[in-house]
Parts: C-alpha cells; sequence; structure tokens
C-alpha cells in the first residue's frame, strides 16, 4: 500500500512538471515585438529610431525603408510653414531647388528635408559598407533593380577572383542638395556627397591588388534617391549614381 501511494505522489508531481514546463515553453517562446527591428534611415520618429552610427552592425537588423506616417490633416498651414522654413536650408527662394522641394513637399505631407538628408548620410554609409562586405540583401532593400543589378555584377566579379574588399568611412566633408522634383509621381532627391575614405582590395594572399590600407581617398559622389508619393511603397531607393574625378 505504501508503495502504490508513493507511485501515485511521483506521478502527480511528473504531472504538475509537465504543467509548468510547457507554461514556462509557452512565456520564453513567444515573440514580445521587440525582436530584429530593422533600422530604419529615413524614419521620421528618431525616439523609436535611434540609429547606431556603426555601419559595420549586423546588416540584418540595418534596414527597412519607411513607412510613410500619416499626414496631420488638422493643422495644414502649420505644416507648409514648418517645411517650407526648412527647404529655405538647403536652396534659395525661387531657385530650381526650391522649388523642386516645394513641389515635392505639397504631394507629400510627410516630407521633411532635413528628416531626408540625415538619412541621405546613413544610407549612404550603408551602402559603401554593404557593397565592400559583399552584403546583397542590405543593397537589395536600399537601391532600385537596375542600380542593385550593377552593384550585384561588381560583387560577383570579386568574389569569382576571390578577392576582398576593406572600407573604412572616415567623415564627411560636406553634403548637399543639387536637384529636386516630382517625376511621374516620384519624389526625387540628388544628393552630392563629398567624402573620405580608406579602401582597398586584397587578393587571396592577402596582398594589396588595389587601393592602399593607409591613404584616405577623396570621394564626390552624385546619387539620385527616389520615392512614390503616393501608393504602397513609401521607400526611398538611390536610382542613380555618378562619381566626380
Amino acid at each position: 500500500m505504501n508503495g502504490n501511494g508513493l507511485d501515485i505522489i511521483s506521478i502527480i508531481f511528473l504531472g504538475v512538471a509537465v504543467v509548468i514546463f510547457l507554461y514556462l515553453r509557452s512565456i520564453l517562446g513567444s515573440r514580445t515585438g521587440n525582436e530584429h527591428q530593422h533600422y530604419d534611415p529615413f524614419g521620421s520618429d528618431k525616439a523609436e529610431n535611434t540609429p547606431p552610427r556603426d555601419v559595420n552592425q549586423d546588416h540584418d537588423n540595418v534596414v527597412t525603408m519607411p513607412d510613410r506616417r500619416e499626414a496631420d490633416d488638422t493643422a495644414p498651414q502649420a505644416q507648409e510653414i514648418d517645411v517650407s522654413e526648412k527647404i529655405k536650408k538647403y536652396a534659395q527662394d525661387s531657385s530650381d531647388l526650391g522649388d523642386g522641394l516645394t513641389e515635392i513637399a505639397n504631394a507629400d505631407q510627410t516630407f521633411d528635408p532635413d528628416q531626408f538628408m540625415e538619412g541621405a548620410e546613413i544610407a549612404y554609409e550603408m551602402i559603401i559598407s554593404s557593397f565592400s562586405e559583399g552584403d546583397k540583401r542590405t543593397l537589395k532593400r536600399l537601391l532600385a533593380k537596375d542600380v542593385y543589378a550593377g552593384f550585384s555584377d561588381a560583387i560577383d566579379q570579386r568574389e569569382a577572383q576571390n578577392q576582398t574588399m576593406t572600407t573604412q568611412f572616415v567623415g564627411f566633408e560636406k553634403v548637399s542638395m543639387l536637384e529636386a522634383g516630382l517625376e511621374d509621381k516620384q519624389a526625387e532627391i540628388t544628393v552630392k556627397f563629398k567624402s573620405s575614405l580608406i579602401r582597398y582590395i586584397q587578393g587571396q594572399d592577402g596582398a594589396i591588388v588595389e587601393g592602399d590600407e593607409k591613404a584616405i581617398e577623396k570621394i564626390t559622389d552624385i546619387w539620385t534617391f527616389s520615392r512614390p508619393v503616393s501608393g504602397r511603397d513609401p521607400n526611398w531607393k538611390l536610382i542613380s549614381t555618378k562619381s566626380e574625378s
């Protein structure tokens, strides 16, 4: 009888343990919504989207370009005045650039030139870093299809030759807007980046075949970003690149 009693108690404790285990697993294994949040370089909420400026971070958590915030229709005049004042920081009155930025702001009430320029600088660093590392996944999120194809081909050629590229971003000398406007309901803004980089390519044996690991290179890139002012795709993407010698 004592033996049967002990067996029953053991079975009861075993059942309780199984229930507790399943309960804990259901809690610990559930998603809270905070995992793998992507950083948006053009995001409008800086408090919730605080960017680490280190572009060598895990690129799985780097980029999903922005979800457009709904415009505040309750105070359109205040919004217009605020944006027009910001536009003056980048363009003179009655200039083509100023007219283009105003055209974009009128078509898209969520547009903020300050936010765009901050995001453009971060996107620039991400793109050159991702290209150097051969990170096609990040590049695909940031580039238009034809631009991505060019970057992807260059990465494939480098890898076929068993070469690796190293790029160290030193800093910006100057970043400025050149052109802006609407083209077929697409906002397009062209930005000129003057930056300093250290970049070099190594062969399979580790020898440097191009560039210099100690020399700082002055680079001038002219990039155009585009985003639809309406529709389901709210993302700014790089649609063309040009370098100045």
